[in-house]
């Protein structure tokens, strides 16, 4: 078992080599011992102890108390009071900082470790308190009460740094017929799975949050331009419809994201929160599974994906599944010549497309249909059923497209389906991103 870490703020050598020396005697670990309070803020910020011995006279441009105070409120690391001093002025300041223990000089070690232990299970035991009232539950995500906290922090730096924040307001599509054909549990599945990939795409310095139900917020701070938030959008929305295994045959949901931005669309939550919640109505009434801005200033470029995969699959078939590099810089082109904006976000899900499409054709011929003819068909059933289902599908409308594919005469056998469901959920992302 690791040692408990602690710091000793003592401006005293002696007393400062003593307490070192009893606390190493019990077991304890000691960081660092240091005498000024511009050296505990330091420290302590650099080390993160487990726990500080403070006196609260020390060296420095503020005390003990003061110290101890700015040490809980940035670091939340609990403070336990070593002092000869105990008049009822000095003990009232020394509440303010909400300490976990105060051990009068000379001391007893066996006290002193009491208090320690005692300091520690106390601040073990509000941290859990305070993870329930502020994190989600299910999900373990930044709840709403933590998640207004949070904005507002954002948005005070933003004003101080002259940065913009975007909020993302994110609506799950297609969630409640998970819990209305699978039942709660496989529901709750998914949204642990969503919180999963919606904490992978976002940065430390950023929040999500699970604001409710099956709705999502994100907070994305230090913007170098709205990009930024578009890229963080459609990442999102591809990441939420890669479909979701389950023992039964799997479903896929999607995302209506709205957006909104500091200081464009408003100075503080409530009219942030307003304006993303109104873009993600406006998603939802765009055909959902995409994003929209609050001031819609973005323009996607409209293209057939049944038209894209059909490109794909010709080139793969004209290269045999074998091309140069320059081969895929000039298929590239095309693409935009036909009308698809092939940007570097949409780029790797092509190249996907196209990796999936070479491992079907290299597979080995089995039955009278030819290899070429039978990915010509898969192609176009698949880009058939993501436009008719818009990329969010059920278990009930997946079954009845892979029994439909049966009786039209296509039989795949198990490494064939495999593959066919890989092109279908890399075909969807690009319908996603594309059209």
């Amino acid at each position: 078992m690791d040692k408990t870490r602690i710091m000793i703020v003592e401006d005293e050598g002696i007393s400062s080599a003593y307490i070192q020396g009893t606390l190493e005697r019990l077991g304890y670990l000691v960081t660092s011992a240091v005498s000024t309070s511009e050296e505990a803020i330091e420290k302590a910020e650099k080390d993160r102890p487990d726990l500080i011995l403070m006196d609260i006279h020390i060296h420095g441009k503020i005390d003990g108390i003061d110290t101890a105070n700015e040490i809980r409120s940035r670091f939340n690391i609990p403070i336990v009071y070593l002092t000869a001093h105990s008049d009822e002025a000095t003990l009232e300041r020394a509440k303010i900082t909400e300490p976990l223990g105060y051990v009068l000089k000379p001391f007893d070690s066996r006290d002193l470790k009491s208090s320690i232990e005692i300091a520690l299970y106390k601040h073990k035991m509000d941290t859990k308190i305070k993870e329930l009232a502020h994190y989600d539950y299910l999900t373990g995500l930044p709840n709403r009460s933590l998640f207004f906290d949070r904005l507002e922090q954002a948005l005070k730096q933003a004003k101080r740094n002259k940065k913009d924040v975007a909020l993302l307001m994110i609506d799950l599509d297609g969630f409640k017929c998970i819990n209305d054909r699978m039942g709660h549990e496989a529901g709750d599945e998914v949204l642990i799975e969503i919180a999963k990939r919606l904490k992978y795409q976002i940065r430390d310095s950023d929040t999500v949050a699970r604001f409710g139900g099956d709705e999502f917020v994100v907070i994305l701070t230090n913007l170098s331009g709205p990009g930024d938030a578009e890229t963080l959008a459609l990442k999102i929305v591809v990441s939420i419809g890669k479909p979701f295994h389950f023992k039964t045959p799997y479903c896929a949901i999607g995302a209506s994201i709205g957006i909104s931005f500091y200081p464009t669309d408003g100075y503080d939550a409530e009219t942030l929160l307003k304006k993303a919640d109104v873009a993600m109505y406006r998603a939802k009434e765009n055909g959902k599974n995409n994003y929209q801005l609050f001031h819609d200033v973005h323009n996607k470029v409209n293209g057939n994906i049944k038209e894209a995969l059909a490109l794909l699959l010709k080139f793969v078939l004209q290269h045999k599944a074998a091309w140069e590099h320059s081969d895929w810089l000039e298929f590239l082109i095309s693409l935009k010549e036909n009308g698809f904006f092939i940007s570097k976000t949409i780029e790797p899900h092509v190249g996907a497309i196209l990796g999936t499409l070479k491992n079907f054709y290299l597979l080995p011929q089995t039955g009278t249909v030819s290899i070429e003819e039978l990915l010509s068909r898969l192609c176009d059933e698949a880009a058939g059923f993501i436009v008719e289902t818009n990329g969010i599908w059920t278990v009930q409308e997946w079954e009845a497209f892979t029994s439909s594919i049966e009786s039209k005469g296509i039989l795949l056998d198990e490494q064939m389906a495999a593959l066919f469901c890989d092109i279908i959920e890399t075909t969807k992302s690009l319908h996603i991103l594309c059209c």
